[in-house]
């Protein structure tokens, strides 16, 4: 009866310290105190070269509304493009002519109020990802 009841213990503990020492001491993926996000900045796209295999281009935009950050209004931004840059236009143009209405889309790490140096950080470690040229034909 005795090696019963010393083998049911077991049996109950064994799992449960499996459980205990099977869990990460940090998470997998980090945590979320500052996460990418998509910023999408409409205004006047003032100056664009494109890419090619050798170089990036660049697009500039001056901007008159953020989806995060109201302190970029009125700023002018400078981000480089690369090959994956997509490229819309509108009514079938094949070429973008600055300066002209645009909405410029790119990720990065979504910072804080108050911080200095947030159009310098985004320009420095940012891509556009996706011009969208809004012109009128």
């Amino acid at each position: 009866m005795k090696k019963i009841i010393v083998f049911l213990v077991a049996a109950v503990a064994l799992p449960t310290s499996v459980a205990l020492a099977a869990k990460p001491s940090h998470p997998a993926k980090g945590g979320k105190s500052n996460p990418m996000v998509m910023y999408v900045l409409k205004g006047t796209l003032t100056s664009y070269t494109a890419a090619t295999a050798d170089q990036d281009g660049s697009v500039t935009i001056d901007v008159s509304h953020s989806n995060f950050h109201s302190s970029l209004k009125g700023q002018t931004m400078t981000f480089d493009t690369t090959m994956k840059t997509r490229l819309t236009f509108p009514n079938g143009a094949t070429s973008l002519t600055p300066p002209a209405k645009g909405v410029l889309k790119f990720k990065a790490p979504l910072h804080r109020q108050g911080d200095s140096t947030l159009v310098t950080t985004l320009t420095a470690n940012a891509k556009a990802l996706h011009i969208i040229d809004q012109a009128h034909s």
